[in-house]
């Protein structure tokens, strides 16, 4: 995580630089050592073959020469040439001092090597005593080519041969070992091959991590914010290209948030009281009554308008109208529960739905609607008073239409029971005054 933090300070060029050379920087380096070892190895093989040829050569060409000796029992005697055992071993004594030379070798094994020399040790003098012999038999000097015994050809050609296998022991010994040694070389260097390219696939894991989790991230937010999820919004982790791209993708979901309030604010609230206008008002009514088809609890709907609204706009004006409203929005809020809804159908019709609430409820919640909003307006001036209708579920039907229908029915009726009663009392004060009375 803070790694990823600390790449998201960089741009994304940068980090696909970064991936380019997490991809070939290993590698060269790789290649480089790979080649450098190979070549090693292939240098450490040729000396090791040139030596094994150096070393075990002289006592194999002695080892044959003293076998032909064996056979034809030195035909030197008949004046044929004469095989140089001296100077074989002198390569042999040579072959030894090298090779004893690089006894500290870890390669090379001490005990193999102390065996050879021993062996050489003890076929040298039988060797020796054979070059005297051919050196005197190629001078004429007949006694001492007599002396040269089968016996003698056999234990220089067994101390030979003895010689010959021990070094070849320990110069195979030392080859295997080296052997051995390219191996582990091969093996760290696969290994090493292995864990560079884990190492470099995790850092570039880490980096493309960096890249595309933002971008998936942002893909997402788009397609909430498409959905009609309005707050979605993105992280910001850096300072590079996306994490601008996430600033500005949540600058605008911010502005389109707002926009889509107010957008919908304009379509079901309405603009001078705050209620939820006709569109609003009828929706939660449909809502509440498939509740109320649902459950079977009653539902009571109040159709309320406003007495004498036209002679306030008349007579004092629109603006004193539209505060008339604003103040009759007041009282009848005041009136109504948590749970119940009161929205404006227009002009200076409302409607207030009342869930769970019997047709006696609703008459008592009416009456005492009604009884407050008089008050307060006895007690100011251009304050409307109101007239209710009233309906329920399912009384009067379970649809919208058929409830508002009988809503505007009682309503109708009931502004016509107050006029009437209006007109009743002014006929009584008429007869009350002395002057209307008609004389006998």
């Amino acid at each position: 995580m803070l790694m990823e933090r600390a790449l998201r300070r960089l741009s994304v060029g940068q980090r696909v630089g970064l991936i380019i050379a997490l991809l070939l920087a290993p590698l060269a380096t790789l290649s480089a050592v790979s080649v450098a070892v190979l070549n090693q190895q292939e240098m450490a093989f040729r000396d090791s073959v040139e030596e094994s040829l150096h070393t075990l050569l002289p006592l194999t060409a002695l080892e044959q020469l003293l076998d032909r000796a064996l056979v034809d029992e030195l035909e030197a005697q008949s004046h044929e040439s004469v095989p140089d055992f001296a100077s074989l071993t002198e390569n042999i004594d040579h072959s030894f001092t090298t090779v004893e030379m690089a006894g500290s070798s870890p390669d090379l094994l001490l005990d193999r090597l102390t065996a050879a020399q021993h062996a050489w040790a003890q076929a040298k003098p039988s060797v020796q005593h054979l070059i005297e012999q051919v050196t005197r038999a190629s001078a004429g000097d007949d006694l001492a080519a007599a002396e040269l015994s089968r016996k003698e050809l056999q234990e220089a050609i067994r101390d030979v041969r003895d010689a010959r296998e021990h070094l070849a022991a320990a110069v195979r010994a030392r080859y295997e070992r080296a052997a051995a040694m390219r191996h582990r070389q091969l093996h760290w260097l696969l290994f090493g091959w292995a864990g560079t390219l884990l190492a470099a696939a995790l850092m570039i894991s880490v980096v493309l991590r960096s890249i595309l989790r933002p971008i998936r991230e942002l893909g997402s937010s788009a397609r909430r914010f498409a959905a009609g999820d309005m707050s979605a919004r993105l992280q910001v982790r850096g300072r590079d290209e996306l994490s601008t791209l996430a600033e500005q993708f949540n600058a605008m979901a911010i502005y389109w948030e707002q926009t889509h309030r107010e957008v919908l604010a304009e379509a079901t609230e309405d603009a001078l009281t705050g209620l939820p206008n006709r569109r609003r008002i009828l929706a939660l009514l449909s809502s509440e009554l498939e509740t109320h088809r649902d459950n079977q609890r009653p539902v009571a709907v109040l159709m309320i308008d406003l007495n004498d609204f036209k002679a306030i706009n008349d007579g004092f004006g629109h603006a004193a109208g539209d505060d008339a409203l604003v103040w009759v929005t007041r009282r009848m809020r005041e009136c109504l529960r948590q749970g119940d809804h009161l929205g404006r159908l227009g002009g200076d019709e409302f409607l207030a739905i009342l869930p769970d609430t019997t047709q006696a409820q609703a008459h008592e919640l009416a009456s005492h609607m009604t009884a407050l909003v008089a008050a307060a307006a006895a007690r100011e001036t251009a304050r409307p008073t109101i007239g209710v209708g009233i309906a329920g579920a399912p009384e009067h039907g379970r649809q919208p239409g058929t409830l508002l229908a009988q809503a505007d029915v009682e309503l109708y009726a009931s502004k016509q029971r107050t006029k009437a009663g209006r007109g009743d009392d002014l006929a009584q004060r008429r007869r009350a005054e002395p002057g209307t009375q008609k004389p006998h």
